[in-house]
């Protein structure tokens, strides 16, 4: 019987090694493999990226055209409007309706008689029966405070309720 004596570890892999050669051949092949399939992979991810990010950008661009185009819209409307709003054209359209201007002597004034222009408006005094409303006039610094007496006024009373018990 022969004595086997144990391999270490570096042994081991040189013996796995040198006993079937067309492993690290096939190992090589495997690592090459992986790293492609690795890249493909990653190449897929970055272009689906980019891809979104182009569609999200001409989709940004496309927006940002309408609005533009909403904005000279509406600053043409508002332009229109003003020129609809003018004096010189609201005169001549109430010409146009039949409308004239009234001048001094085509003024005519009615009469209202009891009707007193140049009248005083009183105010109404300040009822004297109504309560006033309490000032408040509380600080913050004022409610902190008297949280503190709060809270020492009844550990006192906590304590006096300890001692009168015992």
């Amino acid at each position: 019987m022969s004595q086997k004596t144990p391999l270490n570890r570096s042994q081991w892999i040189q013996h796995a090694l040198r006993s079937a050669p067309w492993r690290r051949q096939s190992q090589a092949a495997a690592i090459i493999a992986l790293a492609l399939i690795v890249g493909v992979i990653i190449g897929a991810l970055y272009l689906a990226q980019i891809t979104s990010v182009a569609t999200m950008g001409r989709q940004n661009e496309n927006l940002q055209r309408y609005r533009d185009n909403l904005v000279r819209q509406n600053e043409q409307i508002r332009a229109d409007l003003a020129e609809l709003r003018s004096i010189p054209r609201l005169l001549r359209r109430a010409q146009d309706l039949g409308f004239i201007y009234a001048g001094g002597a085509s003024m005519e004034y009615l009469v209202v008689p009891g009707y007193q222009p140049e009248r005083l408006t009183s105010v109404a005094p300040l009822r004297s029966d109504v309560e006033a409303l309490p000032v408040y006039d509380e600080t913050f610094s004022g409610w902190i405070q008297q949280q503190w007496e709060q809270i020492v006024s009844q550990f006192e009373e906590w304590a006096r309720a300890g001692a009168g018990g015992r």
